[in-house]
């Protein structure tokens, strides 16, 4: 499995750091190949942030009322 798809199935903020520091040891890896890895940790990090969120809101949810139109 490649670094990318290990940064895609991490389950922690600290795991998806430490595949980073990984990263830089690739002394090869083209710039694109790094940018790469740095898009998926900021994607996957947003994932597992929304996650945590959705499991336990701070606000009730309240429905919006719904306005009807009047000509």
């Amino acid at each position: 499995m490649g670094l990318r798809q290990e940064i895609k199935s991490a389950d922690s903020e600290s795991e998806i750091m430490t595949l980073l520091n990984k990263g830089r040891g690739f002394e090869f890896a083209s710039e694109h190949t790094q940018h790469a890895w740095k898009s998926t940790a900021k994607f996957r990090l947003k994932e597992l942030s929304s996650k945590d969120v959705a499991q336990s809101p701070e606000k009730p949810v309240q429905s919006k009322k719904s306005v009807k139109k009047t000509k």
